[in-house]
């Protein structure tokens, strides 16, 4: 028995535009808010006429939106790279307590900082609304 299953139109047309640094910043920081790709964004735009995104009433701008981003995700790394020398210090046997209680101080300061950025940055920006 056979399906009938709907044929995909082919996208075959690139469309190449040039942004200046606010324009790509705004929208980058738009499709990484809907974690959507800039070809998402285009469509959306053109079937809906709109996409969705948050507006920021109190003065935070994108860059420093996409700032705080990297930030975070520095942190995130950083996390993942103590948790990565806490396993291979379990797996080969080194039992040193001065590294591990390092590697713990290390990541509960990490911890405390990301904890405490968040509480900063959703204090900043905390009155937004959905346009």
């Amino acid at each position: 028995m056979k399906m009938n299953r709907e044929k995909k139109e082919t996208r075959n047309h690139i469309v190449k535009a040039r942004l200046n640094d606010q324009e790509y910043i705004k929208m980058m920081t738009i499709c990484q808010y809907l974690k959507i790709t800039p070809s998402t964004m285009i469509r959306a735009l053109l079937d809906r006429g709109q996409v969705h995104a948050v507006v920021y009433e109190n003065g935070v701008n994108d860059q420093t939106l996409t700032l705080l981003n990297q930030i975070i995700t520095e942190l995130k790394r950083i996390g993942n790279n103590i948790n990565q020398i806490a396993r291979v210090a379990n797996t080969t046997g080194l039992d040193d307590p001065v590294l591990v209680d390092h590697l713990n101080y290390a990541l509960g300061e990490l911890t405390e900082c990301k904890h405490e950025l968040l509480e900063k940055v959703g204090d900043a920006i905390g009155n937004h609304k959905a346009c």
